[in-house]
């Protein structure tokens, strides 16, 4: 028994979807104060990062 033997093709185009990256958590401030070491990055809420620094620098 023979068959006849096709070649594969694609029904369509297979395009991949970028997938959408969070943004970078980007290093904002770096504070060294006797042993207290404080990084801060961008992801950090503004108004939080004021409380912290007016505590630790006061």
């Amino acid at each position: 028994m023979t068959e006849k033997q096709q070649p594969i093709v694609a029904l369509r185009n297979s395009t991949k979807t970028k997938k959408a990256r969070p943004p970078r958590n980007n290093l904002l401030l770096s504070l060294k104060k006797n042993d207290l070491e404080l990084n801060f990055y961008s992801s950090l809420d503004s108004e939080i990062m004021n409380k912290l620094l007016e505590k630790v620098l006061s």
